[in-house]
């Protein structure tokens, strides 16, 4: 275990046992599900009546409290048979079995303010059936998280978080405990453990100290022996220091005193694996959609959280952002040959290839479980008309539609001009104020196609992966793409080609559609789509401008790419933008040293404003946005030049580990642009 801050000063230590649940990774996440309820909680329960029996008849000290998250003993209790019920009931009230106030591990950034509160409300309805009071919450493995749950988590109760960071990843440049403060003012305690999942902290001046006896991913509870081995492995530490197998919420009370002498963090940290969730874009927009109008129904009173189907429908949503997304590739795989056009399209379709691949599947399945849970409801149809608007539309020709000119076109909020090779708006006039948005230099909606070689992972792993002797085979498995070495590519980025422009004039708008290509060699060598569509909406009744982006026949390709859609427009205050995230408008030059400064996912949109105006930024579909331009794979230190706007990544598959690793779906993403004194 990692030791912090030994001191013969420590009287106390809280043990708390823990198991890291990753849904998926180790195995489908069925499976896994299955192993937590038919053996894992089983031998928890078991561990704990058999150390309790040792206590009271023999006089041994040990004792086993086994803590997890919310979620799987709240669907344990939902499933489970009468006999199976009662015994995790008998556990959890003789304080042998307990929970945190977090469902599982997620990528924060990509709940919903609704959602993640949904989250917290499974931890609150076990306490109110079962009479405690959850004050402690825990995230494990994923290396940071955004200050926007903050508010959310003190809303509820929360007073204490503990993040344990992967051991191969930077974490946030913070002291081990602090109290984070939102901008509203709302705070919490959090203690970072930065080499691992739990280990040893003993804090300057606490006489109790906090151990946390993790297991691996997926692996059973500790044993009877195994407990008796941390003990004494303690006692040796801690030589009169009493032992107490106790709870996240016990050592969290003890440090509630002290709070207002801890150090204060107020920067945003961000999460530095949430590239992945670009892995999937028709899952990830399926989700927003659905989130979306989650949020609008509970607003409405459309339906109350307690609704049977409606609970059910939020607990399957509620696994999307979970931070597993399928099953280990480095085990599951083991693939570092097939990367070349040809190799791959004869390898995917072989059982190694497609049985890997279903674990992606299953991870969307989780959206097709949520639908299913409202198709008795009024809402079902609802709910299909808003995802048949996320399907790609093949172009075709506009009605009494002309090319669209190399010139000024006139709209009645706007005036604008098109790169007719790109698509991208090179000149945006707001005619209610005369302000210029857009130049050649700084083009609003411009699309481009990235490639990377070994030479951007060989940075990456330079500026953000803590190699160690010991885990360098599967950091460098699970960071990087082992064998492209071997494989011809290049790191550059390429623009559009342009095939057709035409614009017609409606009653109600102004549209224009631009169909393009990409370069030969990125669409036949890497995956790059052959054919992209802009189409630009200008309404007559209101300042605001819709682009739809979408893309055809892209071809799957293991070698790492990325798609973008750039935003720069012309500004004069570089600390005018703001990125929703969660419950938090964040300054996206106001985060901390190695915290997640160059990739963030957003809520709904991003904001600029001046003394001259504002512009608000809305994706519909892509969480991903990139501040001061396209930054996959660079961990700099460096603020971002927010000159250069802000970067919607619409796909990438940089990622190892266990995001999908090649995507050929047709895709279909929208914007909207907002000026003037809407925000």
């Amino acid at each position: 275990m990692v030791q912090k801050h030994l001191s013969s000063t420590v009287k106390k230590i809280h043990l708390v046992f823990k198991t890291h649940l990753d849904l998926g990774f180790t195995d489908f996440a069925q499976k896994i599900q299955s192993a937590y309820f038919s053996e894992f909680i089983p031998k928890a329960i078991e561990t704990s009546r058999t150390l309790r029996h040792l206590g009271e008849h023999y006089g041994r000290s040990e004792r086993f409290v086994w803590t997890t998250g919310s979620w799987l003993l709240y669907e344990y209790l939902e499933q489970a048979n009468a006999q199976e019920r009662a015994n995790l009931e008998r556990a959890i009230l003789d304080g042998d079995i307990v929970w945190h106030a977090l469902p599982f591990t997620t990528h924060s950034e990509l709940l919903d303010p609704e959602l993640f509160r949904f989250g917290l409300k499974l931890s609150q309805r076990l306490d109110q059936r079962f009479g405690k009071h959850t004050i402690a919450a825990k995230m494990t493995d994923v290396p940071g998280h955004t200050r926007g749950i903050v508010p959310l988590l003190a809303e509820a109760g929360v007073r204490f978080l503990h993040i344990g960071v992967n051991d191969a990843s930077t974490p946030p440049d913070v002291p081990d405990l602090f109290v984070w403060r939102a901008s509203n003012g709302a705070e919490i305690i959090v203690l970072y453990s930065k080499n691992g999942y739990g280990g040893v902290f003993t804090g300057s001046g606490l006489e109790e100290a906090l151990a946390i006896e993790h297991t691996l991913d997926n692996r059973n509870p500790q044993s009877v022996q195994d407990v008796r081995h941390t003990y004494l492995h303690l006692q040796q530490q801690f030589p009169g220091a009493i032992l107490e197998a106790s709870t996240l919420d016990k050592f969290a009370a003890t440090l509630l005193p002290v709070q207002s002498t801890l150090p204060i963090v107020t920067e945003e940290l961000g999460d530095t694996w949430i590239h992945g969730v670009g892995s999937d874009p028709l899952k990830v927009s399926q989700y927003r959609e659905l989130s979306r109008l989650r949020t609008d129904w509970l607003r409405q009173g459309t339906f109350q959280e307690e609704d049977p189907a409606f609970d059910r429908f939020s607990r399957h949503l509620l696994l999307v952002p979970e931070h597993t997304w399928g099953m280990d590739e480095k085990l599951y795989l083991a693939d570092t040959v097939n990367y070349d056009r040809e190799r791959f399209q004869k390898a995917r379709h072989t059982p190694r290839f497609t049985d890997f691949a279903s674990s992606w599947d299953e991870q969307r399945a989780y959206l097709r479980s949520a639908i299913a849970d409202l198709a008795e409801t009024p809402q079902a149809s609802e709910v299909q008309q808003h995802l048949a608007a996320l399907q790609p539309q093949r172009p075709r020709q506009l009605e009494d539609g002309r090319s669209t000119p190399d010139s000024v076109i006139h709209t009645p909020h706007f005036q604008v001009r098109f790169d007719l090779n790109t698509g991208a708006l090179v000149q945006c006039v707001e005619l209610a104020t005369g302000r210029e948005w857009a130049s050649p230099q700084q083009q609003l909606g411009r699309f481009r196609y990235q490639m990377f070689d070994q030479t951007d992972y060989d940075r990456f792993q330079t500026e953000y992966v803590r190699l160690t002797e010991a885990g360098a085979w599967w950091m460098i498995h699970d960071f990087s793409k082992p064998g492209i070495e071997h494989v011809a590519t290049q790191s550059a980025m390429v623009l559009p080609q342009l095939l057709s422009s035409t614009i017609v004039t409606h009653v109600q708008e102004i549209c224009v559609l631009g169909v393009y290509t990409l370069p030969e060699s990125a669409v036949t060598m890497y995956g790059a789509p052959r054919l992209l569509t802009l189409e630009w909406h200008f309404p007559h009744n209101v300042a605001e401008i819709y682009l739809t982006l979408q893309w055809f026949e892209k071809t799957a390709t293991r070698l790492p790419e990325a798609l973008w859609l750039d935003f720069a427009p012309l500004i004069s205050n570089v600390h005018g933008w703001q990125m929703e995230k969660v419950s938090e408008l964040v300054d996206p030059l106001d985060v901390r040293m190695q915290g997640a400064r160059h990739l963030h996912a957003i809520d709904q949109r991003v904001h600029y404003h001046d003394e001259r105006g504002q512009l608000s930024i809305t994706s519909l579909d892509a969480p991903l946005v990139a501040p001061g331009g396209p930054a996959l794979l660079r961990m700099t230190r460096e603020q971002p030049d927010m000159t250069r706007g802000m970067s919607f990544n619409l796909y990438n598959n940089v990622w190892g580990t266990n995001f999908p690793m090649w995507y050929d779906d047709d895709a279909r993403l929208r914007f909207i642009l907002k000026f003037g004194s809407t925000r």
